[in-house]
């Protein structure tokens, strides 16, 4: 399979999956399961592999660097950007709550994309993604919110749904303070992996999707082998 044509085929998935994503759960405020969370992880983990097959030799003529960093910006600014002012006028936190979780995830996106159209490898762009997914699933922003009010830390986080949906009931401090530390450690573990292993999972998407063209002749040859 040519690069491209694969490229192709994540950015497509990652779009249908973000489409149907948002059709499923767009109306919910809240995180009201563990499989909820998960799934509306695809389109982030598809978007990013997406970024990781780029080219940026596809995008060296005329000015295209320049159109997508600010095509990036124009999204947030001029769409996300609105709709989380809206939520604020109107105070609706579970709105501009919700409205936060595609932000956030959009501009760790946005940041791999420039660092991949700026000539960085694969593999920069994956611990970029994965890292940054795991900081903003870690509820690090929900302790810098209380820290920077200046007040004591809660002793019940009944707010971060996605705490509760992974440990099952409502993190007290202490939990949460644990909850923190582990993908601190894992996004940390993540940075320090080699290039090598970033290669293999390249090597190996490459690998499955040559087999898949080359399946149907060898069953052909098994049912040839069976007659004879």
């Amino acid at each position: 399979m040519s690069p491209a044509l694969r490229t192709t085929i994540l950015a497509t998935l990652a779009v249908v999956a973000a489409g149907l994503v948002w059709w499923a759960t767009g109306r919910q405020h809240n995180i009201q399961n563990l499989w909820t969370l998960l799934a509306s992880l695809i389109p982030f983990v598809l978007a990013a592999e997406t970024i990781a097959s780029l080219q940026p030799s596809w995008f060296r003529r005329g000015r295209l660097v320049e159109i997508c960093a600010l095509g990036a910006f124009v999204v947030v600014f001029c769409f996300l950007v609105p709709k989380i002012f809206a939520a604020a006028l109107d105070d609706d936190f579970n709105r501009l709550y919700s409205w936060m979780r595609i932000l956030v995830p959009l501009l760790i996106l946005c940041l791999a994309l420039m660092l991949r159209l700026g000539g960085a490898i694969p593999a920069v762009t994956r611990r970029v993604s994965y890292a940054g997914i795991l900081i903003m699933l870690s509820g690090l922003e929900d302790l810098a919110f209380q820290l920077l009010r200046g007040k004591p830390l809660a002793d019940r986080w009944d707010w971060a749904d996605h705490m509760t949906v992974r440990l099952g009931h409502v993190a007290s401090r202490n939990e949460a303070m644990a909850f923190i530390v582990v993908h601190l450690l894992l996004a940390g573990a993540i940075v320090l992996l080699p290039d090598r292993f970033w290669q293999r999972i390249g090597d190996g998407l490459r690998r499955r999707s040559g087999s898949a063209r080359q399946r149907p002749a060898s069953v052909r040859e098994r049912a040839a082998d069976r007659t004879r």
